[in-house]
């Protein structure tokens, strides 16, 4: 009975497994189809947007390199400042025709500036380029392109642009043709036929993808429904011309493309992707930049012409019925092979239970069972030998275990005392709050090390009635933390005591030059690569006057209830990579008495906590000094305390962290604050 049970019980588990399983498989299945959709969907887009660039300029490179050659003849220059010279004027238009002949759209057009005279061919002629179209007037509204371009544009645009003149639409390659003393003296170039563009450049043949271009503002410059294109090329003046935006209905959408310009525009990416929806349809989306152009083009996938997730229900079933045969051959395995020899061994095991250590069981077969079998005798054996000398084993033990603690509490007291034994050597090159709040108003310092000792410490060094205040953030928590500060406090006070101290600038480039030798950064590749981050300002009280440079850290100033923020410069100090030529720059700030300046290490910033364990951030933290702009320094250091504490709540501190705040300890003679905007460099 014993044993139908437990067989009932198995083959009811395996069913239920089997059926759970199952559902999680296809949970599974559906979450990896999925991301392997949306995966190959999303390299597909990337590769697309690439290629999609790669043609676009192929199409355009050619043409706009030879008008950008057109724009630097020197024939073309002399003739652009003496259009009436006949000799030079033939040459001239001989030389016109010759690079007309050679542009795909066999189009045209020069304009030199004095005349505005505008000569456009786009055929053979008798005599091409012999008179001008027109004369372009700065009060017709028709003709605004040219004379924004000429405003604007320092060496060349593409622009889709309907000439009203000539009754054509074009993508035109604008050039401005210069002097030899850089003055712009006149217009050229060439323009492809939008249809030919469009066809080559935007419709793809491949299903379920889409090509957009458009430029920096977001008008569409090319498009598979050309309405929007030739509407675009039409507008005049203060017209408003349609944009990607404008197809987009989600607001978030609109913001992911922002972004994404944003991002090519200042980084190195080739391209962005992200997810958007249009005309409701969902799309994969991948952006280039085409900075050759200032053109961007956005190409849109349809995931579903890509891969599908039906594709993958012949693996889901052959998983399926896999899954079952497997369970079905375990389970018969399983019931004659270790179901039916454990019902015996249970039996024998139930004596030993009961404490008969001497009995022993016969062993069968050569397996896991018999194997079992040998460790229940052994166990008997085992348990009655324990069982008579098992107070002599329990003391023998006892005593190891109680030397073996001494032995790793007093290690554990010689490692505390050297550590507390450090920070006291650490203190020591902390300043003397007193001394800084003699020439510092309403000065305070959260100062707390994450082990202890830490890579974080507040420098501060007088100058007769002048005085230089820094924080530091150095590589490293804890022990190796702490040497990086003895080593950056002994570097910087050298460099105090023989560079320009006024110049936090010229300071920051020889601090950076020696911490990179006093580590041998510049002659032994070693595997530490250590170095520091550094905010630090030059105060001069008695003009109300303070001069900031940074290396990765920021300067807060608060003036009259409104916050701004100097930031440092992205290249920190003393690491293999930092360049020893690099120019740091320096920020003046003019401020009265009432302003406050707040230097914070990245400790503050990256703080977990809140619901989700996110950083502290630079936002609460800016709110936070706002909210306290007016109390005094105990106010104001007891209020980011608490904000902190609260914020972390039950989280560790996650790095060492650091934070100053003063303000100019005398007023400025003429009264009020401002800010010296230019920015000054070594």
């Amino acid at each position: 009975m014993k044993r139908q049970s437990l067989k009932l019980r198995f083959v009811v588990s395996i069913a239920v497994a089997y059926l759970v399983i199952g559902a999680l498989t296809y949970v599974v299945f559906n979450f990896v189809t999925g991301r392997v959709v949306d995966s190959l969907g999303t390299s597909f887009a990337i590769k697309q947007a690439l290629l999609e660039k790669s043609r676009l300029l192929s199409a355009l490179q050619r043409d706009l390199s030879l008008s950008l050659k057109l724009g630097d003849s020197p024939l073309l220059k002399r003739w652009a400042v003496d259009e009436h010279n006949r000799d030079l004027g033939k040459l001239a238009r001989e030389e016109l025709e010759s690079y007309r002949r050679s542009f795909t759209g066999q189009s045209l057009f020069f304009i030199p500036a004095r005349s505005r005279n505008y000569y456009f061919s786009d055929g053979p002629a008798r005599n091409p380029f012999a008179t001008p179209r027109y004369v372009l007037n700065p009060v017709n509204v028709n003709d605004s392109w040219y004379f924004r371009t000429m405003h604007d544009v320092d060496n060349f645009e593409l622009n889709v642009d309907y000439d009203n003149h000539l009754n054509t639409t074009k993508v035109w390659f604008n050039v401005v043709i210069k002097d030899a003393a850089n003055r712009k003296i006149g217009l050229g170039g060439s323009g492809i036929d939008i249809t030919r563009f469009i066809d080559e450049s935007v419709n793809s043949a491949e299903p379920g993808v889409e090509t957009i271009i458009f430029s920096r503002d977001g008008a569409i410059e090319g498009h598979r429904d050309k309405n929007y294109v030739i509407r675009n090329s039409k507008v005049r003046g203060d017209g408003k011309k349609i944009t990607i935006y404008d197809l987009l209905s989600d607001k978030a959408d609109r913001q992911q493309v922002r972004n994404a310009l944003q991002a090519l525009t200042t980084g190195s990416r080739d391209a962005e992707t992200f997810a958007l929806q249009m005309n409701g349809r969902h799309y994969l989306a991948a952006m280039s930049y085409l900075r050759d152009i200032n053109w961007f083009n956005l190409v849109l996938v349809d995931a579903t012409h890509v891969v599908s997730a039906r594709d993958f229900l012949p693996i889901l079933a052959i998983t399926i019925a896999s899954l079952l045969a497997v369970l079905l051959i375990i389970g018969f395995l399983l019931n004659r092979q270790v179901l039916f020899p454990l019902s015996r061994l249970a039996e024998t095991s139930n004596e030993i239970a009961r404490g008969n250590f001497g009995i022993t069981m016969p062993v069968g077969a050569n397996d896991e069972i018999g194997s079992l079998t040998r460790s229940f005798n052994d166990m008997a054996r085992m348990v009655k030998d324990y069982t008579d000398n098992l107070e002599q084993k329990v003391n023998e033990r006892t005593e190891e275990l109680q030397r073996s603690s001494r032995e790793l509490a007093e290690s554990n007291r010689q490692i505390m005392d050297s550590i507390h034994y450090a920070q006291l050597i650490q203190a020591s090159i902390l300043p003397d709050q007193t001394a800084i709040r003699h020439s510092m108003q309403d000065f305070f310092a959260i100062y707390r090390p994450r082990d202890i000792v830490g890579g974080d410490f507040y420098f501060f060094r007088a100058f007769d009635e002048k005085s230089v205040i820094a924080v530091i953030d150095c590589t490293g928590h804890g022990v190796p933390g702490a040497f990086m500060t003895m080593t950056a406090n002994a570097v910087l006070n050298h460099v105090l005591d023989t560079a320009d101290s006024a110049d936090p600038a010229a300071i920051l480039k020889e601090f950076n030059r020696l911490l990179r030798s006093a580590l041998h950064h510049d002659k032994v590749a070693t595997a530490v690569d250590n170095g520091l981050e550094i905010g630090l300002c030059w105060c001069s009280p008695g003009e109300g006057r303070l001069v900031f440079a940074g290396a990765r850290i920021d300067l807060y100033t608060v003036s009259d209830g409104q916050l701004t923020v100097c930031s440092g410069d992205k290249q920190p100090i003393g690491y293999r990579s930092s360049k020893e030529t690099f120019t740091y720059r320096n920020h003046t700030i003019i401020a009265d008495r009432e302003t406050t300046f707040y230097l914070a290490s990245d400790g503050v910033l990256d703080q977990s906590g809140g619901a989700k364990g996110w950083g502290f951030g630079r936002k609460r933290l800016e709110k936070t000094l706002v909210t306290v702009a007016n109390a005094d320094a105990a106010t104001r250091q007891e209020a980011l305390e608490t904000a902190l504490a609260a914020y972390q709540g039950d989280y560790p501190q996650r790095d060492d962290l650091t934070l100053v705040s003063f303000k100019l300890d005398q007023p400025l003679s003429r009264g009020g604050n401002s800010t010296d905007a230019t920015d000054q460099s070594v």
